[in-house]
């Protein structure tokens, strides 16, 4: 017995001076010291009785253990236990030293900086009196964690002896965990190993990184440590998705293809130019003025509300024979019809520059609207417009296509 108790203090010390020198900044240490109870599992047949007690706790025993860190969630762990095994059957009163040391490799299931279960599988050596036996064993356990370096630990254990004369048992456990070891250079309460900002002094809840304006949002992550804001960090008075460090209009809202800034409306309709297909006339259609149709037209007139086509030449602003036929029936409507205004747009295909585009569609609409003046069309209601190669109705890649976008379309708007 004396040369048990030898074994342990030298264990015992052994274990303290390489947690002394063995410890390192990327290497945190765990170590518990609890409460163990011993239960004896044998089998007993009715009526016998075995030779120790099913369960064995000795006030003054404890269970010393000493984890370290590998990788991941692996940690080795070294424990040391103290208790008392009393007899059965023979004199109930005497017990037994139960002493044992076992080595166990720790999974944690969870990373969390609070609650840690966690699996251990491994062996050791009991000691039941003077009589010990290797065993094998397989654990359970839990680490609560009150504040990151105290906590509580729990853990049941079953270690199968080798032997038949050893002691195959369950041995349970409860007490408290510290951490410690490591470097946190910081001192934010979070070692360097889990730190991710190792320098700077930081919160739990983001890793050991600070949050200097409080916004919910890590300053790494934050293109505004020091202003609370909602876009990437940063302040947005207009909610527009454009931070006020980068909006022009910082009060108004805008699009972010704008730098925050409203887009350009000329006609003041609420339809960007950008979107806006009549980008000079008001209009609630896609930028367009509302095509009213009445129930008083006869079902010709309905007929003829769809925009007329006027066709044209490359280059040219001349209108050709068929064109003129249109224009002809065109004129009839308008002077007898009901509208009080007509859009004359004219438009381009994409052969030439912007501006020599612009010119010319401005030509065939003025074309087009000098034709039906002659034929007796007042000439205060009629609107000529050039587009350009705006607003092509066909692709622009084929010569049938660009022929279709080299037109004038007439359109009542009133």
């Amino acid at each position: 017995m004396k040369r048990l108790v030898l074994l342990l203090t030298v264990i015992l010390s052994l274990s303290f001076f390489k947690t002394t020198f063995a410890q390192d900044k990327y290497s945190p240490w765990t170590a518990s010291l609890s409460t163990n109870a011993v239960n004896n599992p044998v089998r007993k047949l009715p009526g016998e009785k075995g030779k120790f007690q099913t369960w064995n706790m000795d006030p003054a025993g404890f269970k010393l253990a000493l984890s370290r860190h590998l990788k991941n969630k692996f940690s080795f762990e070294t424990l040391v236990s103290l208790n008392s095994v009393r007899q059965e059957h023979i004199n109930r009163d005497e017990k037994f030293p139960y002493i044992s040391i076992d080595g166990m490799f720790k999974y944690k299931l969870t990373n969390s900086f609070v609650v840690n279960p966690y699996v251990s599988l491994g062996g050791g050596y009991t000691w039941l009196d003077e009589i010990g036996a290797g065993t094998v064993n397989g654990a359970v356990g839990i680490d609560f964690w009150v504040t990151y370096n105290f906590g509580l630990t729990a853990q049941s254990v079953y270690k199968h002896a080798f032997e038949d004369y050893g002691l195959s048992h369950y041995q349970h456990s409860a007490g408290i965990i510290f951490k410690f070891g490591g470097s946190d250079n910081d001192n934010d309460g979070i070692f360097n190993q889990e730190d991710e900002c190792p320098n700077t002094f930081g919160l739990a809840e983001f890793n050991g990184c600070p949050d200097t304006d409080k916004d919910g949002i890590p300053d790494k992550e934050d293109n505004c440590p020091d202003t609370p804001g909602t876009n990437n960090g940063c302040p947005d008075q207009d909610n527009d998705g454009v931070p006020d460090l980068y909006d022009r209009c910082p009060e108004t809202a805008g699009d972010t293809s704008n730098k925050g800034c409203p887009l350009p409306d000329y006609d003041k309709d609420g339809v960007p130019d950008k979107y806006d297909k009549c980008p000079e006339l008001q209009g609630t259609e896609d930028g367009c003025p509302k095509k009213e149709i009445k129930d008083s037209y006869s079902k010709d007139d309905l007929n003829r509300l769809k925009p007329v086509y006027i066709y044209f030449d490359l280059s040219k602003a001349d209108i050709n024979e068929a064109g003129k036929k249109s224009l002809d029936n065109m004129a009839e409507f308008i002077k007898k019809g009901k509208f009080k205004k007509y859009l004359i747009s004219g438009h381009t295909d994409n052969t030439s520059s912007n501006t020599t585009n612009k010119r010319l569609s401005l030509e065939r609409a003025n074309a087009v609207k000098d034709y039906l003046i002659t034929k007796g069309v007042n000439p205060d209601i009629l609107i000529a417009k050039g587009f350009g190669e705006l607003y092509p109705i066909d692709m622009s890649n084929t010569e049938e296509g660009r022929q279709k976008n080299r037109r004038v379309e007439i359109i009542p708007v009133e």
